[in-house]
Order: structure tokens, then sequence, then C-alpha cells
């Protein structure tokens, strides 16, 4: 099993080649994008965990370790798109009790 290290976030003010700060937004991350990532990887560890229980209940694979570690990898996906949906609602919650 092969572990993929953390990737850094990049910075929003990247540096240009004379060494001064620009204002651009290189890789601007959203909140749409970072929930879809969630998600997407949510259903992949889903489907992984579904293809470990098939390969196990049909005796394929032998490997229940794997599946465990599978499983709690998807909970931990589940739980963060919960967060994240938690934390989109209060902030609209927040929005829609402010007085214009």
């Amino acid at each position: 099993m092969i572990i993929k290290p953390i990737q850094p976030i990049k910075e929003i003010n990247q540096i240009n080649q004379a060494g001064k700060l620009t204002g651009e937004k290189k890789n601007e991350l959203s909140f749409k994008s970072i929930f879809d990532n969630a998600l997407d990887n949510y259903v992949e560890a889903e489907a992984k965990v579904d293809e470990d229980i098939y390969r196990l209940s049909t005796g394929e694979s032998d490997d229940l370790h794997n599946l465990m570690i599978n499983t709690k990898k998807s909970e931990v996906s589940l739980d963060l798109v919960i967060q994240l949906r938690n934390k989109a609602l209060d902030a609209y919650n927040e929005i829609m009790r402010m007085g214009v």
C-alpha cells in the first residue's frame, strides 16, 4: 500500500522572477472545489470498501486488515463531508439572520 504525502497549499501571492510579490491568485481554492474534492474522495473510498467486501465475501481475497483500513478511511471522508456541510449551513443561517 502506497501512502501519499500531504500536498502543500499553493500560496495566493506568487513571487515573480524579479523577487517581487504579485497579487495573482494562481490556484484559487473555492468552497465548491473543496467540497467537490471531499465528496469525490468519499465516493472513491466507499467504492473501494464495497469492492473489498465483495472480494472478501467471494473468497477472492483474505485481506481483512486492508478492508478495515479502507472502512475507516471511508468513515473519515464522510465525517469531513458532513462537517463541511454543517459549516456551510451555519454560514448560510448566519447570513440570513443579518439585518439589512
